[in-house]
């Protein structure tokens, strides 16, 4: 359940990942009806949580909430309801982050406060997702399926992007949640009729990328944790299609991304065995085609292979691919690429320290500093410098 912050999902297109929040759809479309004095903390605090800054957005619905208005009558049936749903949002976010459980409970009481003065369904549906989440989180799974299980949408939001997005969330929660009752039964339905559902959006002309490459991640993980390689197979290859691929110069990348997945989820699943094969698959795929395209499209598979030798223990593997990461970034910068991504440049930074090679690590933090003087990273790397 916890994928939604990983090292390896940042390397792949941030990933994270899979969880229920990295899915996107817990963010009802919250419209502005009122204009008065709350409007500017309330617009300030959707900015924050969109930057990720959770508590002082929390803090912004705060101040919002005190100040809104009181009317005689129903202007925006909304809008009570989804000032406690963000404000349960952000504390979960923070729970997350933060790992600290006492952040779920404040989570939970708005919510379940949300949840009392919601009158449209729709935002009920929302809030429920929201609250079966945040009981996952606590490992109240039998209150969490019953809160994933009260979710109802009509018919027609099965083919509206933004609305269909919720109910796969809410049915890969569910399923998450039979998992851990350890009903294999319940979770295998809910997951096929997640994939159903997929199948059909695309069937009816609905857009690839719409479905998100994180939903297809945790399906496919799901379906590898209940032993049915033969979906997981299928779910990764539709995924793949989600990367970017020029089909006029026919890039022989395919089976590149599955195979990373793959190691990805059996390492996650705990079955060494398995993801060493896939990571050593995948690095033999990548040697057959050293095309000059691939540091251009791959190179967060490149950069993870070697944090997955890394944790496997194969120190000799990690740093022989990490070498070809070195090369990659040096071509990169030569061909006039100058975006080599400031998060594989730290990352490597911190390998080269995990593996004990500190003039490698120093190299790497320099080059970063050096390449992308304003990063976020640079208080950091100039404390590890200091510190080596």
């Amino acid at each position: 359940m916890d994928v939604l912050i990983k090292a390896l999902s940042k390397c792949i297109a941030v990933v994270l990942t899979l969880g229920l929040l990295g899915c996107g759809c817990l963010h009802p479309y919250t419209p502005n009806t009122l204009q008065n004095l709350y409007v500017d903390f309330y617009s300030d605090a959707d900015n924050l949580s969109y930057l990720g800054e959770y508590r002082e957005a929390v803090e912004k619905y705060e101040q919002a909430f005190k100040l809104r208005p009181r009317f005689s009558k129903i202007i925006d049936v909304s809008y009570l309801a989804l000032f406690k749903y963000h404000i349960a949002f952000c504390y979960a976010k923070l729970a997350e982050a933060e790992a600290d459980d006492s952040l779920y409970i404040k989570a939970e009481a708005a919510v379940r406060e949300s949840y009392q003065t919601a009158i449209l369904q729709s935002d009920q549906a929302y809030i429920l997702n929201l609250w079966g989440y945040i009981l996952f989180k606590q490992g109240r799974y039998e209150d969490a399926s019953t809160k994933f299980e009260a979710i109802t949408v009509p018919p027609h939001w099965l083919q509206i992007p933004a609305r269909v997005r919720l109910v796969w969330d809410g049915l890969y929660g569910l399923g998450r949640t039979y998992l851990e009752l350890g009903d294999e039964a319940a979770a295998r339905q809910a997951f096929r009729q997640l994939d159903s559902q997929i199948d059909s959006f695309l069937k009816y002309g609905g857009w690839i990328p719409a479905v998100g490459d994180e939903i297809l991640y945790g399906l496919g993980r799901a379906y590898l944790e209940l032993g049915d390689e033969a979906a997981a197979q299928r779910v990764f290859t539709l995924r793949e299609e989600l990367i970017y691929t020029d089909s006029e110069k026919k890039h022989p990348h395919s089976g590149d991304e599955i195979l990373f997945v793959f190691g990805n989820a059996y390492y996650e699943l705990g079955d060494e065995i398995a993801a060493r094969q896939a990571l050593v698959q995948l690095e033999e795929l990548i040697n057959t085609y050293p095309h000059p395209w691939y540091p251009y499209v791959r190179k967060e598979v490149l950069f993870g292979l070697g944090i997955g030798y890394l944790e496997l223990g194969d120190e000799v593997a990690a740093r022989r691919v990490f070498a070809q990461v070195e090369e990659l970034i040096k071509t990169y910068l030569q061909d006039g690429w100058p975006f080599v991504g400031t998060e594989i440049l730290y990352g490597l930074g911190k390998a080269y320290l995990e593996l004990g090679d500190e003039a490698a690590a120093r190299k790497a933090f320099n080059q970063l500093l050096k390449e992308y003087p304003n990063t976020s990273y640079k208080p950091e790397v100039k404390r590890l410098l200091k510190k080596k």
